[in-house]
């Protein structure tokens, strides 16, 4: 069984839930599908504001980001959060999408680590090419993050997510089930054994 996990550079909270959703599918025999999208073309396509946590009260704002890094203490990973926010990151998902499925997942990691762990710009193209020389990439994918079947396939990706009614990012789908936030890694887990509360 597959685990679908739609996700943008952009959010710390699709950094958390790429450092556990493997752990979850290994566990249960399954495999992460992993789907870059546009986040910002996402939430304009289906009226969310770009930067949500700028247009939060402040107390909400606050309750967030503390949120967060208690996440990050709860899965043993670090979070610094970047001086460059919010992230663009056309560039990386293009990336992903050149280096191919089989390359992508450590890629992907690389430049999570990148963003959310060494406060570096996923928009710089020198940035990009130390993740694929770390990873031992291939060069080329940096040519060819401009082919037109890239761009192509990052936007399709996106247009799916919005017919699919994902709401933001993280989000996972085990069958047709949708789960969104990696503080719901819990329910994909249940999803893996069988569960299926939209029945209930």
């Amino acid at each position: 069984m597959d685990v679908e996990f739609f996700f943008d550079f952009s959010s710390p909270f699709g950094y958390l839930a790429s450092t556990a959703v493997e752990e979850v599918a290994d566990r249960h025999g399954a495999t992460v599908r992993w789907r870059p999208i546009l986040l910002g073309a996402l939430f304009r396509e289906i009226g969310t504001p770009l930067v949500p946590v700028a247009v939060m009260p402040e107390a909400k704002r606050q309750y967030v980001l503390k949120d967060m890094m208690r996440w990050a203490e709860f899965r043993g990973v670090p979070l610094n959060f970047p001086s460059g926010f919010p992230l663009r990151t056309v560039k990386p998902l293009r990336l992903v999408l050149a280096a191919g499925d089989d390359k992508a997942p450590t890629l992907i990691h690389r430049l999570m680590r990148a963003c959310w762990v060494e406060n570096q710009n996923p928009d710089d193209e020198g940035v990009l090419v130390q993740c694929i020389e770390d990873v031992g990439g291939d060069p080329e994918w940096i040519a060819m993050m401009s082919e037109p079947h890239i761009k192509m396939k990052l936007k399709e990706n996106t247009a799916e997510a919005a017919v699919r009614g994902v709401p933001g990012v993280p989000s996972f789908f085990v069958g047709e089930q949708l789960f969104w936030g990696q503080d719901r890694l819990h329910f994909v887990e249940r999803a893996l054994d069988g569960w299926n509360p939209e029945i209930l």
